[in-house]
């Protein structure tokens, strides 16, 4: 399927709430776009499930939360992954045309686990106009399995195992340059640090780079595009999204791992950072039928 049209850049925020095979795995959403808006880069998306995005044409940028922007050009394949924070699409004045495919299921966890899939290397370069044709070939030829899988005549297991054909390709042929840019030894440290005490003061965090509290908000800010603060905050919630995610915690539970007074609290910070509601990511982890403790 292929539209010709600007698209919703939230368009896939509840994907996961479609039927699966959790074994095998199932493709749940695919679609190919030009003049795609990409994700916002202010109000980041967490995805429930797995996907692919490649570019078949254009430049833009890719951002995993926390982290510098990574640049992207025609024949990029992104990666992205469950209760990940993260932003992609153009900037002024370019134009950002893509095809995508949205999975989940075992299979892709234990990809994972291995590090096969790696959310340290979510922008995989494919290596030349070959790599880029069968590429895009491999992309299509998923849509076309999912279509016919969603009119009845092929069985599920078919673009899926379509699907890990072509990771199997990225994993080999790809050279993944989404780390080029690493954040110097203290900003890594002071991040470490946030990521890991929640509750933690900035000063200590500051203390631990070796700099000023002035200085260091001035140079986190320039390295991670945010304040030490705001990065803390949104380590926060992406550690509440990972309790979602794998230990289905309420939000009373939540609340007082992050040190919140109470789980009201804890649901209004939550949606100001993320722009959604605990609720709305369970649905997108578990779907509507999921219990839901908000």
């Amino acid at each position: 399927m292929i539209w010709e049209m600007k698209m919703d850049p939230q368009r896939i925020l509840a994907a996961s709430s479609a039927p699966s095979n959790d074994i095998f795995g199932s493709v749940i959403l695919s679609g190919e776009v030009r003049g795609s808006l990409g994700v916002s880069f202010e109000k980041m998306r967490i995805l429930g499930s797995y996907a692919l995005v490649f570019l078949t044409g254009g430049c833009g940028h890719y951002q995993r939360q926390g982290f510098p922007p990574v640049s992207c050009r025609k024949g990029d394949l992104l990666v992205i992954f469950p209760e990940i924070p993260h932003a992609y699409g153009p900037g002024p004045g370019e134009f950002w045309n893509e095809v995508y495919v949205v999975f989940q299921g075992s299979v892709f966890d234990l990809w994972r686990r291995h590090g096969l899939l790696d959310p340290e290397n979510a922008v995989i370069r494919m290596s030349g106009p070959q790599a880029f044709r069968k590429t895009l070939r491999e992309m299509r030829g998923i849509l076309r399995a999912a279509d016919n899988t969603s009119s009845g005549t092929l069985i599920p297991l078919d673009a899926v195992c379509r699907l890990q054909s072509l990771l199997g390709m990225a994993v080999r042929e790809g050279v993944s340059k989404g780390q080029d840019r690493k954040a110097p030894v203290w900003a890594e440290a002071a991040m470490e640090y946030l990521a890991a005490r929640p509750d933690a003061s900035l000063e200590d965090a500051a203390r631990l780079a070796g700099l000023s509290y002035e200085s260091f908000r001035k140079k986190f800010r320039a390295v991670c595009g945010m304040s030490p603060a705001a990065w803390r905050d949104r380590q926060a919630m992406q550690l509440a999204c990972k309790w979602i995610y794998e230990e289905r915690l309420p939000n009373k539970q939540i609340a007082a791992r992050l040190g919140y007074c109470d789980e009201f609290h804890f649901s209004r910070r939550f949606h100001q950072i993320t722009g959604q509601t605990p609720r709305s990511v369970r649905d997108a982890f578990f779907g509507k039928t999921g219990v839901h403790k908000d």
